[in-house]
């Protein structure tokens, strides 16, 4: 089989995580705090997080956008603001917040040139707001936001500003110090390599979060914490901490270098072959230059579902059709009423799976 669904999950995975989830079912209890303190001393320092106490394990990314949003201390006429290219994940909440909370959102649609448009962020800025959410790279057409910029902006306005790493970590150098977002979140199963079921949040000190239940002890006085424990979150997923403490020390053994150059020429080849394809249209912009692993397609002369049939049938090919749980994004993109076929690389492709896709489309 040629995966090419890298996006949705990393596969395969490296031998050295298969090995650490199998010895840790072997290891015994007394030793898997030593399994925790490692995974936590290796993620962090992998994102360059400073301080290990601001950062929790969460079994999902999923779940660590739930914990970030629904413990933020929200009021009735804030504003919260995210792009138009958001996973459902993360826009659930936007959704759910000015049903329950009386929270105003607004969305930053496109820009001519690219997937955000950080005019209108500014506009909206000036209008006050609570937080910006966004991810810093669409799941759809692989674009990567102008995350820095937004991060930027929003800490001149003075409005908390939360990443979703899900399509970035592990795909690009990321450093928490040197971002400095007020929260930021991943998942371990896709770029970092770790197995399903893990994930990551992490909540600066400027940020004082409600939890009303996080005390794991009965104590006197207020059962209340400024910052959410395993005791919100369930308990840290231990086997799938090994695994994606493998991954990412299998990451650390590659290099950024090896890594970028890889992914940036595959990207680069499918694009350019599937741009010269009669019938076959990308998704997104045409001068953005910033991506992922990932390229959506549409075609004007077959449906999608054909398509993924005959990749299957000659070739063998696994992408991702539908609408990769971000109808925001599609809405965005035109593309809700078809969806997408999703091809996305990383480093376990190569250049000879990239030209099997092209030949089997032509």
């Amino acid at each position: 089989m040629i995966y090419l669904n890298q996006a949705g999950t990393t596969w395969p995975k490296p031998a050295e995580v298969n090995d650490a989830i199998h010895h840790f079912n072997q290891t015994a209890p007394d030793q898997w705090l030593n399994v925790f303190e490692q995974g936590i001393k290796t993620i962090t320092s992998f994102f360059g997080i400073a301080k290990p106490d601001r950062f929790l394990f969460t079994q999902s990314c999923t779940q660590g956008l739930a914990t970030a949003f629904t413990d933020f201390p929200w009021e009735s006429g804030d504003r919260l603001i995210i792009s138009s290219m958001e996973h459902h994940a993360l826009s659930r909440w936007f959704f759910k917040f000015q049903q329950d909370r009386g929270v105003e959102g607004v969305i930053i649609p496109r820009s001519e040139e690219g997937p955000f448009d950080l005019l209108r962020l500014e506009k909206e800025l000036k209008k006050g707001a609570r937080m910006v959410a966004v991810s810093m790279a669409s799941n759809v057409t692989g674009e990567i936001l102008p995350f820095e910029e937004i991060l930027s902006l929003s800490k001149a306005y003075g409005v908390v500003c939360l990443l979703d790493g899900a399509q970035t970590a592990g795909i690009i150098p990321i450093n928490i110090s040197s971002l400095d977002p007020d929260m930021f979140v991943f998942a371990g199963h896709k770029g970092p390599f770790g197995p399903q079921g893990i994930g990551g949040l992490y909540i600066s000190e400027r940020v004082t979060m409600t939890c009303p239940s996080a005390a794991c002890e009965i104590t006197p006085g207020e059962k209340s914490s400024i910052f959410p424990t395993y005791c919100d979150t369930g308990s840290a997923p231990m086997m799938n901490i090994a695994g994606l403490t493998a991954g990412i020390k299998w990451l650390e053994t590659k290099g950024w270098d090896e890594l970028e150059s890889h992914r940036n020429h595959l990207v680069e080849t499918m694009r350019a072959g599937l741009s010269k394809i009669p019938g076959i249209e990308i998704v997104g912009s045409k001068t953005h230059g910033r991506y992922t692993g990932a390229v959506s397609i549409t075609s004007t002369d077959r449906s999608l579902d054909e398509i993924k049939e005959d990749l299957w049938r000659q070739g063998g090919i696994k992408g991702s059709l539908g609408f990769q749980c971000a109808p925001l994004a599609h809405e965005a993109l035109g593309t809700n009423e078809t969806g997408t076929l999703r091809f996305s690389v990383g480093p376990m492709n190569t250049e000879e799976e990239v030209d099997v896709l092209l030949s089997v489309l032509m």
